[in-house]
């Protein structure tokens, strides 16, 4: 079984970006509302610049203005920390025989940055980034990118997630997929996953066909 891992918020713990933003849920929800947009309309603009450009709104800086939070962010979002959960679940999926891979909206430099702070970068066979194929998830041309690489059909492949878009957006390109519910989140109506789980290790039970799942 090939398993595909989100990154930010799902891995990786968001919170150090209220230092930045006093809190960062409406910055992030803006940039993932933006990302959504713009894959709807084909109109690719790499995940760290529609992040800059999400927080100049959210702080209010005016464009070309050298403001030092937009370093930190930069700065920040790639030292963020790991779940408590995260490596449990990774090593659960790695001694299972599984491939592990993760997959990102940000460019492979960021990605590759958050997952070697975190001391992650091992427990994955491969990192990608959507920026190869400059297509933001959750178009089906970014897990396709994997599934490409990887040389697996989508029904061999389970996208795990802290994002409703993203589960949803795995399972309308033929991928299983399992949500994890931080934060009690659900799915989106009519777009159910393959199941979901509290926390990583459950996910990954959920994904191979292990117990202790919660499955539709």
């Amino acid at each position: 079984m090939l398993l595909i891992f989100d990154i930010n918020e799902t891995l990786l713990d968001l919170s150090p970006l209220d230092d930045v933003f006093g809190n960062h849920r409406p910055w992030f929800d803006l940039l993932i509302r933006t990302a959504t947009v713009r894959t709807a309309a084909a109109s690719y603009l790499d995940f760290g610049q529609l992040g800059a450009a999400c927080a100049r709104q959210v702080l209010g800086i005016a464009e070309g203005d050298d403001d030092p939070r937009l370093a930190k962010l930069t700065d920040t979002m790639r030292s963020l920390p790991a779940h408590a959960d995260a490596v449990e679940g990774l090593e659960l999926a790695r001694h299972g025989g599984h491939r592990v891979v993760a997959l990102g909206n940000s460019p492979q430099a960021t990605l590759d940055a958050q997952l070697d702070h975190a001391e992650l970068s091992t427990l994955f066979d491969a990192a990608y980034s959507v920026d190869d194929v400059r297509a933001l998830k959750p178009s089906p041309t970014a897990y396709r990118l994997v599934l490409d690489r990887e040389n697996v059909a989508a029904s061999a492949a389970t996208m795990i997630a802290a994002h409703d878009w993203d589960v949803a957006g795995a399972s309308l390109a033929g991928l299983r997929s399992v949500l994890v519910r931080r934060g009690g989140i659900v799915a989106l109506p009519g777009l159910q996953p393959t199941a979901t789980a509290i926390d990583i290790p459950s996910a990954v039970r959920a994904a191979t066909g292990s117990a202790e799942t919660i499955r539709h």
